[in-house]
């Protein structure tokens, strides 16, 4: 530095410069990288010190946040970025983790998830679902529950399950409506009828259609149930099962069983078509696929299908139990009923009200058929008259 650039300096530290030469000087010491690299130790009062024979006070400060301020953008800008980047390397590898396979993972666990509900809700095989991947290494499985009454569904809730990798989170479930309070169970072989149902569904038989839980008097094979039932205007939804492990008390059972139609594996699909579109590179696949033949009533194949479906859940016990909010023990009950056979303890049925009130007053009158002990309301809803 000249001596000239010197005295300067100190001109311009006492104020003696004109204007012009005073805003020379500032603009030299803003050009100055030492500045820019100090603001750190400014935190701690050095830097300021250090710079104090060289600028007055205010100008200083007006410097230092300045480079303190660029500093923080940079900063943020920097962090900014790694978290789009770290969000678009994560949706790709979520998207992958959870495609990966035949059967992939998501489709597997909607299996889980649908199977475990089928089995364990008299509504579960009408339950539609959804399937979204999140960025971060998540999904969320987003089931609806449904209600069947006469030829119409409702949908009464539904249930959110999140899954972390392949940990499955406990589901929640979102009721609508006044389902909550109505609460339907079975009684395991009741011994004599409960009057207070009937009489509910007396006061609205007029046009009206009705799901109901019925339970059994004594335990029936499931051609037993079917053959009753088949010159009626009613329709069997579901079956309960006994597999050992239900309450012996009158209230209580948690049910499994299985619906009046098939339940049917990806592997039971029978493929119709095949189409690919694209080119060698970029190439799609689609099939169209349709379900075996089923003759209704054909309780082989019900069994069939119901066995097989326990057997899946029992290699994900643990995340089918997640849903369930309980003990499934499935081994047990396979167990039991490989032994015992499968009998049931009662079924849900829905129809004209009129047509459920009949079995009520023909309890008396039934030889050599199931005599129907218990009836539990589960939803009557008014349909016009």
């Amino acid at each position: 530095m000249s001596e000239k650039y010197k005295k300067k300096l100190e001109a311009f530290k006492k104020g003696e410069l004109s204007k012009v030469e005073a805003e020379e000087i500032e603009s030299d010491l803003e050009k100055i990288e030492q500045y820019l690299q100090v603001f750190e130790e400014a935190e701690m009062g050095s830097s300021k010190k250090a710079l104090n024979p060289m600028i007055n006070p205010k100008r200083q400060d007006r410097i230092l946040r300045r480079g303190k301020w660029k500093a923080r953008f940079q900063t943020a800008f920097t962090a900014l970025g790694i978290f789009i980047l770290f969000t678009i390397i994560s949706t790709i590898f979520t998207a992958a983790y959870y495609t990966w396979g035949t059967p992939d993972r998501s489709e597997l666990y909607r299996n889980v998830i649908d199977l475990t509900l089928t089995v364990t809700n008299p509504y579960g095989s009408f339950s539609g679902m959804s399937i979204n991947t999140k960025p971060y290494f998540g999904m969320e499985a987003t089931t609806d529950m449904k209600k069947k009454v006469g030829d119409e569904l409702y949908k009464v809730g539904e249930y959110k399950t999140n899954f972390l990798f392949s940990l499955m989170m406990m589901p929640e479930k979102e009721i609508q409506g006044t389902t909550s309070q109505q609460q339907p169970v079975f009684s395991f072989l009741p011994k004599e009828t409960s009057p207070s149902e009937w009489n509910r569904l007396e006061k609205v038989k007029n046009g009206t259609v009705s799901s109901v839980y019925l339970s059994f008097s004594e335990l029936f094979t499931t051609d037993q149930v079917f053959d009753y039932f088949k010159e009626r205007n009613l329709e069997i939804i579901w079956f309960a099962v006994d597999t050992g492990m239900e309450n012996k008390g009158d209230y209580g059972i948690d049910p499994i069983g299985f619906p009046s139609s098939p339940i049917w594996h990806d592997d039971d699909m029978i493929i119709d078509s095949v189409e690919k579109t694209g080119d060698f590179w970029f190439s799609t696949e689609s099939t169209t696929s349709s379900s075996p033949d089923y003759t209704e009533g054909d309780s082989k194949i019900l069994h069939k299908q119901f066995i097989k479906t326990l057997t899946f859940l029992e290699n994900y016990e643990k995340k089918a139990e997640n849903f369930y909010f309980g003990k499934l023990e499935l081994d047990k009950r396979l167990a039991y009923m490989e032994e015992n056979g499968i009998y049931h303890y009662g079924v849900v049925i829905t129809g004209p009200t009129e047509e459920i009130l009949k079995l009520n007053t023909q309890l008396s009158h039934l030889e050599n058929r199931p005599c129907f002990r218990s009836i539990k309301a589960l939803r009557t809803l008014t349909l016009g008259a």
